[in-house]
């Protein structure tokens, strides 16, 4: 088993994409011995009605005959009215989690962060509730681009550690996938929940490998368990993250592939 917890399909309208379909991806892994990828459409990312782009992805997967097997992830926008039963039917419809993506929907993780009276009750929080009752994992996008080189259009916004720490304090049971972060952006109140939040996980795209200092400081934040192999396919090029993997010191490679089985309880 090999698993690739940060790919997407769908249109980016910031630059053209290849392999940004369930074919294009199946590709891919193929070359690698990639058995399984955690997929989202980030078509969703941009559309009023998220969970458009989510219906999307079920139409796409019932057209495929690949051999990867793609683990879907529903993405939520928690302030768009209706969301909770869209959620609900994602879930009895197969997909295997949900996707949050703060950055594009305008919102903030922290559950006091309040911005008006429409988005009181529209809270990051409420979805990893949810994840939990429905007995499913949370992959939070921290972002696609290096932001120093993004397009004019695209968002300028970053997710900070307090932000991560002032969700995840609050529930401590659901499997949650920081992808897009950097252990090392942690902030202090957050590098002390990930030594007991084992379930926290982060994957390979900006860490930063090739240095040994940056892995030991890596280390001392998270453990082996918690770091999982992620291409960030098809924005980031796959070799670039399968190096990332295999030199970094101090961690299993092998360990790194399988991580995120336990998430989505697969044997």
């Amino acid at each position: 088993m090999f698993i690739d917890i940060s790919t997407y399909v769908g249109h980016w309208p910031f630059r053209n994409l290849k392999y940004n379909t369930l074919s294009g991806l199946d590709d891919l892994a193929g070359r690698y011995g990639i058995t399984h990828m955690v997929v989202a459409n980030v078509n969703g990312f941009f559309y009023k009605d998220a969970n458009t782009a989510n219906t999307e992805l079920l139409e796409e997967l019932s057209a495929y005959n690949g051999k990867t097997v793609f683990l879907p992830m529903a993405i939520v926008n928690p302030t768009y009215p209706g969301w909770e039963k869209d959620a609900r039917d994602m879930i009895k419809a197969g997909f295997a989690g949900f996707e949050l993506a703060p950055i594009y929907h305008g919102y903030s993780l922290s559950p006091e962060m309040l911005f008006d009276e429409y988005s009181l009750k529209h809270r990051a929080l409420e979805v990893i509730n949810l994840a939990e009752e429905l007995g499913v994992p949370v992959r939070i996008c921290a972002g696609f681009e290096n932001f120093r080189g993004r397009s004019a259009l695209d968002n300028y916004n970053n997710i900070n550690g307090d932000d991560y720490f002032s969700l995840l304090s609050k529930n401590e049971k659901v499997h949650v996938f920081a992808t897009s972060f950097s252990p090392l952006a942690a902030g202090e109140n957050f590098k002390k929940l990930l030594e007991t939040r084992k379930n926290t996980y982060f994957d390979t795209t900006q860490f930063e490998t090739l240095g040994n200092k940056a892995a030991e400081n890596t280390m001392k934040i998270i453990d082996s368990s918690q770091l999982c192999f992620g291409s960030l396919s098809p924005f980031n090029y796959m070799e670039a993250n399968l190096l990332r993997m295999e030199f970094t010191s101090g961690f299993d490679a092998d360990k790194m592939k399988i991580n995120a089985a336990r998430a989505f309880k697969l044997k």
